[in-house]
This record gives C-alpha cells, sequence and structure tokens, in this order.
C-alpha cells in the first residue's frame, strides 16, 4: 500500500475502530435495555442485535432512538445510564479488547514523535474508561467524546484537537460515515478501518486498510 505523507497527528475513532465493541458490547446493550424494560414493566424482546451494530459510532442520543421502537424513545437517557454502569465494570473486568495491533501501533505512534488523539460519540465515563483500561493517558495527547463541553458534533472534536495541538499534517481513522464527514470538514484526510464490525452503508475512504498492518504501513514506513 501507498504510504501517505508523514503525518503529524492520527486522530481514531474508538469503537470499531480501535475496540472491536461488537465483541463486548452487545451483550451489555441488551442487559440494559432488558433491565429498564423490567422496571417499567414491558413485557417485550429486546431489539435485534443488527439494530445496535447500525447504530454503533452514533451519538448516544441518536444511538437509543435508532435502537428502540419509537414508542420507548422516552427511556433513551435511562437506558443509556444503565449502559454506561456496566460498560465501567466491564472495562474494569478486561472485558474489552483492542482489535490486534492497535495497541502497538498507538505506542509505536507516540514514540515517533506523532501525536495520537481520540474523538468518539461515546459518553466521559466510557471514554474515562478505554483510556484506564488499556494505559492509554501517557500516549494519547487529546480525547474528547460527546459529553466534552462545547461539543456538539465530531467535526468540532476534530477542530478542537487540530486547535489544540497545532497540527498541519493530520490523519483521521474510523469507520463510519460520520468519522468522514468530520475530517473532511477540516480537510483532514480519511483512513477507513475495515477490519471492525464494518458500517452500514458502505463508507468511502481517502485510504482503505483491513487490518492494523495496513494502518501502520500508511504512517510508518
Amino acid at each position: 500500500m501507498q504510504p501517505m505523507p508523514r503525518p503529524d497527528l492520527v486522530i481514531f475513532d474508538i469503537d470499531g475502530t480501535l475496540l472491536a465493541t461488537d465483541a463486548f458490547w452487545l451483550d451489555l446493550g441488551l442487559a440494559a435495555v432488558n433491565r429498564v424494560y423490567r422496571l417499567h414493566g414491558i413485557e417485550e424482546p429486546p431489539p435485534a442485535e443488527q439494530r445496535f451494530l447500525e447504530a454503533m459510532g452514533l451519538p448516544m442520543r441518536a444511538f437509543w432512538e435508532h435502537v428502540l421502537p419509537g414508542e420507548h424513545h422516552p427511556l433513551a437517557e435511562e437506558m443509556e445510564a444503565e449502559a454506561q454502569e456496566l460498560e465501567q465494570v466491564a472495562f474494569g473486568q478486561g472485558l474489552g479488547a483492542m482489535y490486534p495491533g492497535a495497541r502497538q501501533l498507538l505506542d509505536d505512534l507516540h514514540a515517533a514523535g506523532i501525536d495520537v488523539a481520540l474523538a468518539s460519540n461515546c459518553g466521559r465515563r466510557y471514554l474515562e474508561s478505554f483510556l484506564d483500561a488499556f494505559d492509554l493517558r501517557a500516549i494519547v495527547r487529546e480525547a474528547y467524546c460527546a459529553d466534552t463541553p462545547g461539543i456538539g458534533s465530531k467535526a468540532d472534536m476534530v477542530r478542537e484537537i487540530l486547535r489544540a495541538t497545532g497540527a498541519k499534517r493530520a490523519v483521521f481513522v474510523g469507520d463510519r460515515g460520520g468519522d468522514r464527514q468530520a475530517a473532511h470538514a477540516h480537510g483532514v484526510p480519511f483512513v477507513l478501518f475495515t477490519g471492525g464490525f464494518g458500517p452500514a452503508p458502505v463508507v468511502e475512504g481517502d485510504r482503505v486498510a483491513g487490518d492494523y498492518g495496513a494502518v501502520r504501513q500508511l504512517f510508518l514506513f
């Protein structure tokens, strides 16, 4: 694969890009739905797993409104609170896993003097738990999420990361259309990572990488 010009900053999405969220979060999401349903006396099965996978990467309110039937949309905040409790426990128990080669690449980018940043539509507790679970605080220069004050979109996250780092040759690695839009809103090249659970619908990237060996070849050569 043809390398890109050497970046001075690489921004990563988390879910489906660095973290194999589908390997553990589906069970958490279903558990959160079942708990809230029981609390409200709702006797119906939880949404299909595909609904959760389709919604991965959306801001939390939009996530739950995609997953839940319309009549249950008012329960979105309650669902999210339950999910965050379960997420924190799961990370503490070491249940989450990054994609093969991802953690080492972050170390190597940092060692090469290339800044690493995170931009995710997750909540603050999820982001903090992710950073701690994988010992990333010394490596990640900037980390933004949907709960960061002043942030209304992923494009806002990219703007603030660029401002904070002063980067001139940034690249964004993600797996969803929202990641691409956020990158292109600021003239940042987008690398589509296809080694996760995959976008719906199909997303195009300036470059495409199916695993972290391919991502590495783009940046470290």
